[in-house]
């Protein structure tokens, strides 16, 4: 009964929208990346970088679904494919040390 209810919400229903699944998708991704690196130790050698083409395939994926959500206006696939994008630039930003 409980799952029923909460299905039935009303702010549930309101999240309803691509550009609402990108912005919070992408924002669960940066607070998600923060809190993994404020996680680690400081003197932990962790180098993110993957190989060009698995950075490429991942952001040619990842646009994949931001389209996929704008155009059947889908909050989760959009919401998806914005964490990805986010994080594979915190990844590069870090591995590239722009940070």
């Amino acid at each position: 009964m409980e799952v029923t209810n909460f299905l039935n919400n009303e702010w549930l229903e309101k999240l309803n929208g691509w550009l609402q699944g990108a912005i919070i998708g992408g924002l669960f991704a940066l607070v998600f990346w923060i809190y993994n690196e404020s996680s680690l130790p400081l003197d932990a050698n962790c180098t993110w970088l993957a190989s060009p083409g698995t950075d490429f395939l991942a952001f040619l994926g990842a646009a994949l679904c931001m389209w996929r959500g704008k155009v059947h206006n889908d909050f989760l696939v959009a919401a998806f494919g914005a964490c990805v994008i986010v994080i594979h630039i915190c990844q590069v930003a870090v591995a590239k040390n722009l940070f």
